[in-house]
């Protein structure tokens, strides 16, 4: 007879406290921001080779990766698949609508913290989108990693950011981001990750409204930093809207390529994921700014 225990649906599931507290949201914010000034706009170079693995040997990126692996690769791990179970994917609408009940463990960090402090609300949806969104991409780099990380957090994160633009005052939009492109592009990086067009126009109505601030500001380095973002929204866009899905996840999941897809993945951008059949790539998903 089986001892497997079912997974716990989302709006059933608690957080472990001995991981999830306070202190974790602050140990991501530290670590992903090492270098950064609490009021910085944009970020160093050396901030940003971290972030992206340019410019950097494959010591100090696997350095890096297993960096996030120690430190928060448990509280991952709390609440994967076989302990926090999704219902089974069936389109990005359903998503939406289901939004706060999908996201209820992590939500509820977020609006118990708000109800204590508004900017405490921000700054804790911030790290928890860190480390739904960023730190499974340094952690889990082959397919069946990847296959993890947009059927799984990728969900928890997509739908907590869709939860957070829902509430009223938003976190998304506090004041502590306004014109601050180098924390908030992190805040809305769930919604690049979406294959779904509607959620990347939310995207770029986002990056626009950043820009105009940074205008406002007369902050030449931001503007540059928000061109960046802008760029990278529209490389992963094109693909999107031509194809409906992104080609250089078919291979990982599993999905098969159409002839047109095929040809353009000989000269895409695949982000960092590896394409197996032709060596294209890097060993996992990097998104470029």
């Amino acid at each position: 007879m089986s001892t497997a225990t079912a997974a716990t649906p989302p709006q059933s599931f608690q957080l472990d406290r001995n991981l999830f507290n306070q202190n974790l949201y602050n140990d991501i914010r530290n670590f992903w921001f090492e270098g950064l000034s609490e009021n910085a706009t944009t970020a160093p170079l050396p901030v940003l080779q971290r972030w992206w693995g340019f410019g950097r040997t494959d010591e100090e990126k696997t350095a890096f990766d297993q960096e996030c692996r120690t430190r928060f690769g448990p509280a991952l791990e709390s609440l994967g698949p076989s302990k926090l179970g999704f219902p089974p994917f069936t389109s990005y609408e359903e998503e939406i609508a289901q939004a706060e009940k999908l996201s209820a463990p992590v939500l509820r960090e977020v609006v118990e913290a708000q109800r204590e402090d508004e900017r405490k609300g921000a700054e804790t949806m911030l790290a928890l989108i860190l480390l739904l969104d960023q730190i499974p991409r340094q952690i889990y780099r082959d397919p069946p990693g990847l296959r993890l990380v947009y059927n799984h957090y990728d969900r928890l994160a997509y739908t907590l950011v869709r939860s957070c633009l829902a509430l009223q005052p938003s976190p998304v939009d506090h004041e502590l981001w306004t014109a601050r492109p180098a924390y908030k592009t992190w805040i809305v990086m769930p919604l690049v990750h979406s294959e779904h067009v509607p959620t990347h126009e939310i995207h770029k109505r986002k990056i626009e409204g950043l820009r105009r601030e940074c205008e406002v500001a007369g902050d030449e380095p931001a503007l540059g930093y928000t061109a960046r973002a802008e760029q990278a929204e529209q490389e992963h866009l094109d693909p999107l809207r031509r194809f409906g899905r992104y080609p250089h996840r078919n291979e990982c999941l599993g999905r098969r390529n159409t002839g047109e897809e095929e040809e353009f993945l000989k000269t895409a951008k695949t982000f960092g994921v590896r394409q197996e059949g032709s060596g294209k790539g890097g060993g996992g998903e990097k998104d470029e700014l």
